[in-house]
């Protein structure tokens, strides 16, 4: 068996989890990877997983190996790069994102990348639980708000800002609260990423204020509390770049801008050499050319006061 097709079923294993949707990923047999697999643990003379029939797990050796299997497999990448015309680009490119960012602005990333160089293959992994890049086997990461781990490198591609926002059938229906004693009578709808999703901070005169509007629908997805606010079912917070196209239409309607309710900057998360493969740096430059089209005409809301407590 070849050694690069055994390194790349090796890794697609470990990243997929299963021999099964390592090998769809592959386009080969799921014996097939199976062999290249254990062709692999046989040059090497160690075994690279535990299997049983209902877990697979890398073992202390395949923990310690993946990180080199990797390293072979982009210069590999490289190496098939530099013979290509005019530069064209190739490889896959493994990308992690929060579920709402992916599906209302990375996807669309992805799409244009993907049209504009067909030799690159990407894959887009959508969760709001935070992403262990090497474990993961991504390239980067887009999240809002600065990681905990610190040896990823970060680049800011644009600054977010929560607001609270309704459909006019709602507030016409409600009324407009002008104060944050009036959310305790008003309904919400309740993102359960957030850290207290019924608890929502601002800070007023140097002091932490917590309201805490009515509530009877709570779903851990940002875009499914957008549209229950469009569909009149009561006020939404989110981030303003998921709210700002229904902003602009006039299908939400902005309340209690006045004050301030939470800032994060939203960051590109790269390995420290991810830059060195084209095909990364070039992706990463339409990320940040995405988020700065969408941001440069973006209306801010007056300046508020600014709450301390952090969105996750």
């Amino acid at each position: 068996m070849d050694f690069i097709d055994g390194v790349r079923s090796f890794v697609a294993v470990a990243d997929a989890g299963s021999f099964t949707a390592a090998a769809q990923r592959l386009g080969i047999s799921n014996k097939l990877a199976g062999k290249h697999v254990a062709a692999l643990e046989s040059r090497l003379g160690q075994v690279l997983f535990y299997r049983t029939t209902r877990a697979l797990s890398l073992t202390a050796a395949g923990e310690r190996w993946m990180p080199h299997a990797r390293e072979v497999l982009a210069a590999v990448e490289a190496a098939t790069a530099a013979l290509l015309d005019d530069g064209a680009l190739a490889g896959r490119i493994r990308i992690s994102c929060g579920v709402t960012m992916g599906e209302l602005i990375v996807a669309d990333a992805v799409r244009d990348f993907a049209a504009r160089h067909p030799a690159v293959q990407l894959d887009l992994i959508l969760n709001d639980g935070t992403a262990d890049l090497t474990a993961g086997g991504f390239d980067l990461a887009v999240r809002i708000g600065v990681p905990r781990d610190s040896s990823l490198r970060m680049r800011r591609l644009c600054p977010t800002r929560l607001r609270i926002a309704a459909s006019p059938a709602y507030l016409s229906r409600a009324g407009t609260p002008r104060h944050l004693a009036d959310l305790a009578a008003h309904r919400a709808i309740l993102d359960l990423n957030e850290d207290a999703p019924g608890r929502w901070p601002f800070r007023v005169d140097g002091q932490d204020v917590i309201a805490s509007p009515q509530a009877n629908i709570a779903v851990n997805s940002a875009s499914i509390t957008i549209r229950a606010a469009l569909d009149g079912a009561g006020l939404v917070r989110a981030p303003d770049i998921f709210l700002a196209p229904h902003l602009a239409s006039g299908a939400l309607v902005p309340v209690l801008d006045n004050y301030g309710n939470g800032e994060r900057d939203v960051y590109l998360l790269t390995h420290p050499t991810s830059f060195r493969q084209p095909r990364i740096a070039a992706f990463a430059g339409m990320l940040r050319e995405t988020f700065a089209a969408m941001t440069a005409d973006r209306q801010d809301p007056a300046p508020g006061l600014t709450s301390e407590r952090p969105r996750r």
